[in-house]
């Protein structure tokens, strides 16, 4: 399962060179963020509770990583459409 991951992610890091034809793959990322932020925050933490290994889960793995994902695509959407309105 762990190396499923590390293949999305290299794939998802990828598309951020070329941003315009991944651009749903990006899309499935922020989504994915999205998905295993909820799981992580309904399973883990009412066994964990809030303490410093969650909280650097949640603010480093989870919503930091979000950020890049989201400018990166907007990016995409907008050169994407800077590119049809040049033909």
């Amino acid at each position: 399962m762990g190396s499923v991951g590390m293949l999305v992610g290299f794939f998802i890091f990828l598309s951020a060179f070329y941003p315009i034809s991944w651009r749903y793959l990006t899309l499935a990322g922020i989504i994915g963020k999205i998905l295993i932020l909820a799981w992580f925050l309904g399973q883990f933490l009412p066994e964990l509770g809030w303490n410093k290994r969650t909280i650097f889960h949640v603010a480093f793995s989870e919503i930091f990583w979000m950020i890049p994902l989201i400018v990166v695509y907007f990016r995409a959407l907008k050169v994407k459409k800077y590119l049809e309105n040049q033909t």
